[in-house]
């Protein structure tokens, strides 16, 4: 459910003599809020007798220069050393401003007040109301400080009015309860990657264009030991106070507009994947112009009835951050320091290494999250650092450590890497990478599949009334690998993996090798905000789109590993099966650049830029594009099929043959090739 925007706190100018104190806010304002108040007198505050019997609002500094700061710190000291009250009359309204605590730091300070309304008794007479009390309640209450009463305090009146005491409108809101934490973590309990994932998407909304992850150890105070913490950082554009009081409450109003380069819709993204993966998760985000923590943690609302989610947030102030006191109380802030330090491994010093990592004018989003998910005895994922300079096989990785597979129909490979390693699941996660991804400090390959084929051929089709372009071909890795399927995308990201259909879901070794790709976002965009995925962003709804979906890539599938099984040219001596075209992508402006045929790529470097061999180019140079809403399938054949193919030519032999019994022995050698290809038998005659 979406979540109103609330009113920002209404600004009230305090002034004296004609002359401006201060901008402030008023926190918790009456209903009707004068914006300028005017101090009329300052009294002792022994002389003010009513004041615990009014309602309480609250002033706190909103500053708009040195000046204002100056005069509001020199306005409370002398309220404080007096111990006096400052008295502002606007019409029929009187606010009185208290003095501060003896150990107060000026950030807020308490008014009381009383608004009186003149209303018309039944005697014709003219009564002084005030918030549902007669006058005649405050009559004499106050005193100038010429010990008289001031007349405009006192109301006459001649008889009592009655007033009807109506109770205030009551709305009902929920509140979150902090076991509800725990039940945000299940929601992608069956693949722990599905919990990175939410804050890759979040890292790629931000427009990032580098994302680091890694575990590493850190010490605990409160475990009096070391723990591992999973840290994801990003150099996005940050977010803003209101931004970060977004992401911690629960859901939020789905985009009015289907951006399909942006992930996010659900408003649930960061809750589920953070507390997937841990029990606690401390955020750090730098705008240009600000800077929040918000702590979002398990442990902390341990035995509580409602959740507490505390956030500090700072505005920059030349060179320096200091706490924005127009969004938060400075009392509050300093509240929330000291609990996130108490309840997390981060003391000052840390919180300033790491804020130290935006670096000057820089922006973008830190995320820590320690107390890691367990598997047994031991934590649910492991991991290692890799070795320097090594291949990508010595690169570090984090991984699963229960290296189960996925479940998926008519599935007989055991080695689906995607499935419990971080590294492979990045490599694929984005049908167009832009992002350069960092694991465990060394960069991770980006590889989309549609570029890594061979053999392609396009064909397209139209479903429910939208149009759909596949590109067919083939792949040597998943060959040998024993794998096949549909990686469909959504949005530009991965949604589903190896997804069989036609006859790959009945045989476990037709379509060998096959691998389609597609993005669906316009087919799954139901219009009026929904679409056809569900929340985890790991499957699709069971909806009309999706089933024709399915039937339709599983007919051109089929078709494809029919009429081209034949045709393929099966090369002895375990040669590979190159892509039609060799690809790199530039590590500085991030677009894919097409090389020569034959061409080597293992013999580029790690870092690898236009200008370079050998494509000699320049960055600005435009993109050779990749469709959208493409499918990208592969086949190799196995030793049966090269049997299949004998058989075929020993009926094609016959073909000349006279007599039934010949036709016979032709129909039952083309009942074995079919039952051997996965395919039915044919009928006899007569038979169906």
């Amino acid at each position: 459910m979406g979540e109103e925007k609330l009113a920002p706190d209404p600004y009230v100018l305090l002034m004296k003599d004609q002359k401006l104190i201060c901008r402030t806010q008023c926190l918790n304002p009456p209903a009707e809020l004068p914006q300028c108040w005017s101090l009329s007198d300052i009294v002792p505050r022994a002389r003010v007798h009513i004041l615990g019997d009014l309602p309480h609002c609250f002033l706190s500094p909103a500053p708009e220069s040195s000046r204002d700061r100056s005069e509001w710190g020199r306005f409370l000291t002398y309220l404080q050393k007096k111990d006096s009250v400052g008295i502002a009359k606007v019409k029929s309204s009187q606010f009185y401003i208290l003095p501060p605590d003896k150990d107060s730091n000026f950030s807020h300070v308490q008014v009381a007040y009383r608004v009186e309304k003149t209303c018309s008794g039944s005697d014709g007479q003219e009564h002084c109301v005030d918030n549902g009390f007669p006058s005649d309640r405050f009559q004499g209450s106050i005193e100038n400080h010429h010990g008289r009463n001031t007349a405009t305090e006192t109301c006459r009146r001649h008889q009592p009015l009655a007033v009807k005491q109506v109770p205030p409108l009551k709305k009902n809101y929920a509140q979150a309860h902090p076991s509800y934490l725990e039940t945000l973590g299940q929601v992608h309990y069956a693949w722990i990657f599905g919990a990175i994932a939410e804050l890759v998407d979040n890292s790629r909304d931000a427009e990032a264009t580098r994302m680091d992850i890694s575990i590493e150890e850190i010490y605990s105070k409160r475990a009096g030991k070391e723990i591992p913490m999973l840290s994801v950082i990003d150099d996005g554009h940050g977010m803003t106070h209101e931004e970060v009081e977004k992401m911690v409450c629960f859901g939020h109003k789905k985009p009015e507009v289907d951006d399909p380069d942006y992930i996010g819709r659900f408003g649930v993204g960061f809750k589920t994947g953070a507390m997937r993966l841990g029990r606690d998760a401390l955020v750090i985000t730098q705008t240009n112009d600000s800077r929040s923590i918000a702590f979002l943690s398990q442990s902390l609302n341990e035995g509580k009835d409602n959740l507490e989610i505390p956030i500090v947030s700072y505005r920059r102030k030349g060179q320096y951050m200091e706490i924005d006191t127009s969004v938060q109380l400075e009392a509050l802030a300093k509240h929330n320091l000291k609990v996130i330090k108490d309840f997390s491994p981060f003391d000052k010093y840390l919180i300033g290494a790491k804020a130290g990592l935006f670096r000057e004018n820089n922006t973008g989003t830190q995320i820590y999250i320690w107390n890691l998910d367990e598997w047994g005895s031991q934590y649910c994922l492991e991991w290692d650092r890799g070795l320097t300079g090594g291949s990508s096989f010595h690169k570090g990785d984090i991984m699963i450590r229960s290296r189960r597979l996925r479940s998926r129909p008519g599935q007989i490979s055991k080695k689906v890497c995607l499935d419990y390693s971080l590294r492979s699941y990045l490599e694929v996660i984005f049908l167009v990478p832009r992002i350069r991804i960092y694991l465990q400090g060394s960069l991770v390959k980006s590889r989309p599949l549609a570029k890594y084929l061979n053999q392609t051929s396009e064909v397209s089709g139209n479903i429910i009334g939208k149009h759909v372009h596949l590109t067919l071909g083939r792949s040597q890795l998943e060959f040998e690998h024993a794998n096949c399927g549909i990686f469909l995308y959504w949005h530009g990201r991965l949604i589903e993996a190896y997804k069989r259909v036609g006859g790959m879901i009945h045989n476990g070794d037709w379509g060998r090798g096959v691998i389609g790709v597609i993005d669906v976002t316009d087919l799954m965009n139901e219009g009026n905000g929904r679409v056809g995925v569900l929340n985890t962003k790991q499957s699709f709804l069971d909806c009309e789109p999706y089933a024709q979906l399915e039937a339709w890539l599983g007919e051109k599938a089929d078709e494809y590993w029919t009429d081209n099984f034949e045709k393929l040219k099966l090369k002895k001596g375990g040669s590979l099966y190159k892509p039609d075209h060799e690809w790199v992508q530039c590590d500085k402006c991030r677009k894919w650049r097409m090389l020569s045929s034959g061409f080597d790529v293992k013999t580029l470097p790690e870092e690898w830029f236009c200008y370079m061999d050998p494509f000699n180019g320049l960055c600005e140079m435009q993109e050779q594009k990749v469709d959208r809403g493409v499918i990208t399938v592969s086949a190799k054949r196995t030793r049966q099929d090269i049997k299949d193919v004998e058989d075929d030519a020993m009926i094609n032999s016959d073909a000349n043959s006279d007599g039934e019994s010949n036709q016979t022995q032709k129909d039952d050698k083309r009942d074995v090739t079919r039952s051997r290809r996965g395919l039915p038998r044919a009928c006899k005659k007569g038979s169906c």
